[in-house]
């Protein structure tokens, strides 16, 4: 992960790591408490329970991850098909690395069932400002910025079941990429 995080925001991606690695059932509350860098009673003291943690996490994995994409989606500064890619690898590339894990898939489906009953509404807001985005860039036209947007997360998220490893996944989402976007030099 490339950005610079909180320390609470670096402790939630160390807890749903371990999460990640021993299942949340199997997870104690002294595993969390060694990923987070604070006593066990620390832990109980902040949530009141390894459920609450779990929640915790994900809902700070998803406000973090999502965060970092709106604002590279409003970063001017580079490319735009550098940020593309940068987009995705954090929205998948991220991913990658929790799913790699022995529970990793486990987690992936509790953070799906966490969007789908945010009141965020954090994949609607992604697809609406990818394509606005790629529209903005003339990237797509604005009559296909919509699909077009949903066909690369829709794309994105299935090579997430496929890949193995972040380089692997950087590859194919570029093929991808290139082949729905028109680039123009």
């Amino acid at each position: 992960m490339s950005a610079v995080l909180t320390k609470e925001q670096e402790s939630a991606r160390n807890i749903l790591e371990t999460f990640a690695r021993y299942g949340v059932r199997k997870t104690s509350m002294e595993e969390i408490a060694n990923a987070a860098g604070v006593s066990r009673q620390s832990i109980y003291k902040k949530f009141g329970s390894k459920k609450r943690c779990h929640e915790w996490t994900i809902d700070t994995y998803l406000s973090v991850m999502y965060g970092r994409i709106f604002a590279a989606l409003t970063n001017d500064q580079q490319p735009p098909l550098q940020t593309l890619h940068q987009v995705f690898d954090i929205f998948i590339g991220d991913a990658i690395e929790i799913v790699s894990n022995s529970h990793g898939t486990e987690i992936l489906d509790d953070v799906f069932q966490s969007e789908k009953c945010s009141g965020d509404d954090w994949p609607l807001r992604l697809k609406t400002r990818l394509a606005d985005f790629l529209a903005r860039h003339h990237l797509v036209s604005d009559e296909h910025a919509d699909g077009i947007a949903f066909t690369l997360i829709a794309a994105g998220k299935g090579l997430l079941l496929e890949e193995s490893s972040r380089d692997q996944f950087r590859r194919e989402m570029s093929i991808i990429i290139d082949s729905v976007v028109a680039v123009k030099n």
